[in-house]
């Protein structure tokens, strides 16, 4: 397979590789690590600190981003994915409570800056395949920070393993030095902007697809690894939780480069039946089989939406609003990451009970989403033009 994508989605991809090498090994172990010390609600309280920092500073993500440019967000963002690892060490919860709150604010900065960066340096006509690209070098990173952390843990257990993950997001931000700097020229009314993209009705009925997607998310970092810890064991929460990310190694530039071709709708609608089945997989996951079967298809609805969803803002975007409906997603979607904690702490005991709930509300975003996608893309993006304008 021929890989064309252009030097600055290389080094972005590159940079959220090493990121995320140490962030996204320490998330898959966060709730299964205070478990362990007999504190399992501070794992899900750190958690839903980050995502709900996240959700209520997006707004003014997309401010900065647009007014300073996504390369010097990014780079102020990323050195608070290591101080959040270091502040576990600390074993002191309200430390570890403030530094969940510091790492969701600056989560805002650097996906906002991200999705915006990633969309202004490429072709319109290859949103897919840069999008796939960088998921896929992204989960590499990922995926080798869960499976590296998970034997690091057996010999170590916890505090040196999170130690040295620590420095990983550090050489990311290296990278990110490196980057050409862009973002919007022309005089724009940011706030206006702002707030038009937040009230804009059509914008809001595509969020759903966001919410559905971080909802199960949600779910992944928060019941599922306990899950995978009671019916096989701690050793198999990194095995399982990196198929999320191995998959998506390997298939998300293919189908990235695919959804350019057959159009992002088509992929979409088929990722929420397979979404269904897999989560009614898991509510059926008493025993070792079901489980894995839903935790794959999740892997590989994940892999599909996360690739087909960067891409799909620069399909209904302009080159004013980006920032704004990039932040409108990115907040929507930490709604569902945090109701999928909330709801996963209110259920953690009755796991089949969240898993009809998560179904239902996958049912009912599949429903708002479907007059939309009668449109052709090209009127979706003139609607939210025309509204957020």
């Amino acid at each position: 397979m021929v890989i064309s994508v252009n030097q600055p989605i290389k080094i972005l991809s590159l940079s959220f590789l090493f990121i995320f090498l140490g962030f996204s090994g320490v998330e898959r172990y966060l709730t299964a690590f205070f478990s362990e010390a007999g504190m399992t609600e501070v794992g899900f309280y750190s958690l839903i600190l980050i995502y709900l920092f996240f959700l209520l500073f997006d707004p003014l993500s997309a401010v900065f981003v647009s007014k300073y440019g996504a390369k010097k967000c990014m780079i102020l963002a990323s050195i608070f994915y290591s101080l959040f690892i270091l502040s576990l060490l600390s074993e002191n919860v309200i430390l570890i409570y403030f530094a969940s709150a510091l790492l969701g604010i600056a989560a805002s900065f650097l996906w906002t800056g991200q999705n915006s960066y990633l969309i202004r340096v490429s072709d319109e006509k290859s949103y897919g395949a840069a999008s796939g690209f960088f998921n896929s070098l992204k989960s590499l990173g990922a995926a080798s920070g869960v499976l590296f952390l998970g034997f690091l843990i057996t010999i170590f257990y916890f505090q040196l393993p999170f130690l040295i993950f620590s420095v990983f997001p550090l050489i990311g931000l290296i990278l990110l030095l490196h980057l050409k700097d862009v973002r919007v020229e022309a005089k724009i009314n940011r706030f206006q902007l702002l707030r038009k993209s937040i009230t804009s009705k059509t914008a809001l009925r595509l969020s759903a697809l966001w919410f559905s997607l971080y909802f199960i998310f949600g779910l992944t970092i928060g019941i599922i690894p306990i899950q995978i810890k009671d019916i096989l064991g701690i050793f198999y929460v990194g095995i399982l939780s990196s198929l999320f990310f191995i998959l998506a190694i390997i298939l998300a530039y293919p189908l990235g480069k695919l959804s350019d071709i057959i159009g992002r709708k088509q992929m979409i609608i088929f990722s929420y039946i397979l979404l269904i089945l897999g989560l009614f997989s898991l509510y059926l996951s008493k025993s070792v089989f079901p489980l894995m079967v839903g935790i794959l298809l999740l892997a590989l609805i994940w892999t599909i939406l996360r690739t087909v969803t960067i891409a799909l803002v620069g399909d209904v975007a302009t080159k004013n609003n980006l920032e704004f409906l990039t932040a409108l997603f990115w907040m929507v979607q930490n709604i569902g990451v945090v109701s999928a904690l909330f709801l996963s702490q209110i259920f953690k005991t009755e796991i089949q009970i969240l898993y009809l709930i998560s179904i239902f509300i996958v049912a009912i975003f599949l429903i708002i989403l479907l007059p939309l996608f009668r449109l052709k893309i090209e009127e979706i993006r003139e609607k939210i033009s025309q509204e957020v304008f």
